[in-house]
């Protein structure tokens, strides 16, 4: 459910995390009745350490540099920017309403979103989508509820300003690594999924069930606790931090130290999904979820796939965001994609949003 802020034939789609930008340019191609989409710019560029945290933007110098680096990388000449918020500025709710006239179901919603937004209606703005579900009442209808505090959009609108670009489309990046997995894996649509997408300060679990999401959640978690976690109990610089957290061999340093850190980590961020997932069941009907999907740069880690099939009994996999994406091998390092795919998934999302590729 983006919002657009202007029209505009070409859009490209920037991720800006707080560990590195991601962008993407997607050309649609129609064949008959089929459209099928050719991967047409990217690029990567990691931000300064802490110049984002969680969600926030804490050096606009920093970030807007970045952004212009990125941009730069991609050789794209588009400067209409479709981009993506998370984090504790956004509540993603499912509420049932009573089913009336469509000419009074906007204001209505509107009004039936009060007691589930914990903000003023001043201090966001809203936007919702409506669902037809089987598990709905006849009289009523079901909507996802999405509501972004307006001082974080404005920082991020202000950053694309300062940037010199413009923002086209904004969305939520939980909504967008489901529009990801969507686009790319058929066989999920009519599936009951958990999306965990874990990035540098923030995982974003999606739960979806038919193609429609019936619960998301931000955890302020992510990559860096990794990092953090054996920066002080090995007593090492960040950079070294990072290297052995990726499974890189640096001098001095135990990887069997190494693993009993990040073991430590990961039972931590599995009991935060375990606890979602508890949640998720206790307020819903059809509690099933037949798939875990991962993606987020920390889905790179070695044996993260053991570490969560040790707690969920459920097959679990980590996505490719570029399986459906037509890849010119001249143009693109195949390996690179390959090896940096789960990083891309947030603006594989933004990018067929901004091609028209949504619900």
């Amino acid at each position: 459910m983006p919002l657009s802020f202007m029209k505009t034939k070409k859009i490209v789609a920037l991720d800006i995390g707080s560990f590195g930008l991601k962008l993407i340019e997607l050309k649609p191609k129609k064949k008959g009745k089929e459209i099928s989409y050719e991967l047409l710019s990217m690029a990567y560029e990691p931000v300064p350490y802490q110049s984002i945290v969680e969600g926030s933007i804490m050096d606009s110098t920093a970030v807007a540099d970045a952004i212009q680096h990125v941009f730069l990388e991609s050789k794209t000449k588009t400067n209409s920017v479709s981009f993506g918020v998370s984090g504790s500025s956004v509540i993603v709710k499912r509420i049932d309403v009573q089913r009336l006239n469509p000419n009074e179901m906007h204001e209505h919603i509107l009004w039936e979103a009060r007691p589930h937004i914990p903000f003023t209606p001043e201090e966001v703005n809203i936007d919702y989508e409506i669902i037809e579900s089987q598990d709905t009442p006849p009289d009523k209808v079901g909507v996802i509820l999405a509501a972004v505090k307006k001082e974080k959009l404005n920082d991020y609108l202000n950053i694309i300003a300062i940037s010199n670009k413009h923002a086209a489309i904004v969305d939520l990046d939980s909504f967008a690594v489901l529009n990801s997995v969507l686009s790319n894996y058929e066989m999920y649509r009519e599936r009951s999924l958990a999306i965990i997408n874990i990035g540098a300060s923030i995982t974003n679990v999606v739960i979806a069930r038919g193609g429609y999401p019936v619960f998301v959640r931000d955890i302020a978690f992510g990559g860096n606790h990794f990092t953090d976690h054996i920066q002080k109990e090995l007593n090492l610089k960040y950079e070294k931090a990072e290297s052995v957290k990726k499974g890189r061999q640096v001098e001095g340093v135990s990887p069997a130290a190494v693993k009993q850190v990040v073991n430590l980590i990961f039972n931590e961020l599995k009991n935060e999904i375990k606890k979602t997932f508890e949640f998720y069941r206790s307020n819903t009907n059809e509690g099933r979820i037949d798939n875990i999907l991962l993606s987020g740069g920390t889905a790179k880690l070695e044996s993260i796939i053991d570490y969560f099939s040790q707690e969920f009994d459920i097959p679990i996999e980590i996505i490719n965001p570029f399986n459906e994406i037509e890849i010119n091998p001249k143009k693109f390092d195949l390996d690179f994609l390959k090896d940096m795919a789960p990083i891309f998934n947030v603006v594989m999302g933004l990018a067929l949003r901004a091609v028209g590729d949504a619900k």
